[in-house]
C-alpha cells in the first residue's frame, strides 16, 4: 500500500467522489500467491515463524501455506538470484488480518525478531512492511475503513488529502504509532498464528507503462477506477469494497522498466476469483486471449505476470506444474 486509497477518484482533472466505501462485498478476491524463491527451507521459516502462516504442503522443491485449509502463499524453489531493483513485476503483496489484535500481535512478534521493518498508517489501513528473504516485498495490514471521511489526490500534488472521520488532514502516509498497536494485544503470546479470516488482500506491481496496465485492470479485467494519479506515477484500482486498493500500480522504478531477468526471485502467477461467472465470462470475453485449463482461465497482464481467473475456488490452489504448460513457457525461471 505504498501510497494510500480511499473513497474519490483521482483523475486525470477534477476529482470524483466514488462508492468504495459504500458497498460492502467484492467483486473479485485473490487466491493464493505463486512465488519463485531461492531456498525453500529458509523462506518456510519466515512465512511459518515470523508472519504465522501455517505449512499446508511441502515436498522437496515447494511448500503452500495458509490458514486453515487455505493456501494463501505457494513457495517455489526455483530461483537462484534474489529480488533486483529496476524490473517490472510484484512491487509488494499484502496478507490482510482480521483485527488489530491480531496485527498487533504479528508486529510484535517482528519487533521481538530484531527484523527490519516498516511501519505506516494509511488510515484507511496500518500497515507493516517487510522483505522475505529474497528481497520479496510484503505488506502486512488491517483495513479501517471507517476511520475515513473522505479521499482525495489533485492532479499535480505530490500527495493525495485525507480527512479522517474527525475531520481532520492528513496525509495517508504518516508514520505508524507502534506502541498504541501494541497497546491492543490481548496476551503475551507473541507467537500465535494468524487466525482464520486472514487474506491475500493485494497485490502492487511496479509496471513498465501505468496507462497501459491501469486499462488492462480495469477495462478488461473489470477493476473499478479509484486512483489514476500519472503525475505520480501511480494508479490504484478496487473491486467495489469499501476500500478501493486490491490492484496497485507504479512506476517508480523508471518507465518502461523490462521483465524481471530468469533466474531471479519474484512473482510466479496470482489467482482472481470472480464472485460471479457473468463476470468471469465477460473478462475472458474482453480479453480474448485468456487459455481454459479446467476451470482456471490464465493470462499474462502487460507487463507478462501471470495471471489465473477462476470462479469459486481454483482447480489447483497449490500444484502449479500444470499451469506452466498453458503458458508454454517455464514461469519457474
Amino acid at each position: 500500500m505504498s501510497n494510500p486509497h480511499g473513497t474519490v477518484h483521482a483523475c486525470g482533472h477534477d476529482c470524483e467522489k466514488g462508492d468504495n466505501f459504500t458497498t460492502p462485498s467484492e467483486l473479485i478476491t485473490f487466491g493464493p500467491v505463486h512465488l519463485d524463491i531461492s531456498n525453500l527451507e529458509r523462506s518456510i521459516m519466515f512465512w511459518r515463524d515470523l508472519v504465522g502462516l501455517h505449512v499446508l504442503e511441502a515436498t522437496a522443491g515447494t511448500a503452500a501455506l495458509g490458514v486453515d485449509d487455505a493456501p494463501l502463499v505457494v513457495l517455489h524453489a526455483s530461483a537462484t538470484r534474489p529480488v533486483q531493483r529496476g524490473y517490472s513485476g510484484l512491487y509488494h503483496f499484502a496478507i490482510n488480518l482480521p483485527s488489530e489484535p491480531d496485527l498487533a500481535r504479528v508486529l510484535a512478534r517482528v519487533r521481538a525478531s530484531g527484523r527490519r521493518y516498516g511501519a505506516s498508517d494509511h488510515m484507511v489501513a496500518k500497515s507493516i512492511y517487510l522483505h522475505d528473504p529474497d528481497g520479496i516485498g510484503l505488506e502486512i495490514t488491517f483495513e479501517t475503513p471507517d476511520r475515513v471521511q473522505s479521499f482525495r489526490w489533485d492532479k499535480g500534488t505530490e500527495s493525495p488529502l485525507v480527512i479522517d472521520a474527525e475531520g481532520r488532514k492528513r496525509s495517508g502516509v504518516e508514520p505508524l504509532d507502534v506502541e498504541e498497536v501494541l497497546a491492543v494485544l490481548p496476551d503475551g503470546d507473541v507467537m500465535q498464528p494468524v487466525p482464520s479470516g486472514t487474506i491475500v488482500g493485494h497485490l502492487q506491481f511496479q509496471v513498465g507503462n501505468l496507462e497501459t496496465s491501469y486499462q488492462f485492470y480495469r477495462d478488461k479485467i473489470g477493476l473499478i477506477q479509484s486512483i489514476y494519479a500519472p503525475w505520480a506515477r501511480y494508479g490504484d484500482l478496487g473491486a467495489g469494497g469499501r476500500v478501493g486498493h486490491r490492484i496497485a500500480l507504479n512506476m517508480w522504478h523508471g518507465i518502461g522498466a523490462p521483465p524481471r531477468a530468469s533466474g531471479v526471485a519474484g512473482l510466479r502467477s496470482f489467482t482472481m476469483r470472480f464472485a460471479s461467472q457473468e463476470r468471469l465470462r465477460d473478462a475472458v470475453a474482453r480479453i480474448g486471449t485468456a487459455e481454459l485449463h479446467g476451470r482456471d482461465y490464465a493470462v499474462h497482464d502487460p507487463d507478462g505476470n501471470a495471471l489465473f481467473m477462476v470462479f469459486g475456488l481454483p482447480t489447483s490452489d497449490v500444484d502449479n506444474s500444470t499451469r506452466t504448460e498453458i503458458f508454454g513457457k517455464d514461469w519457474s525461471s
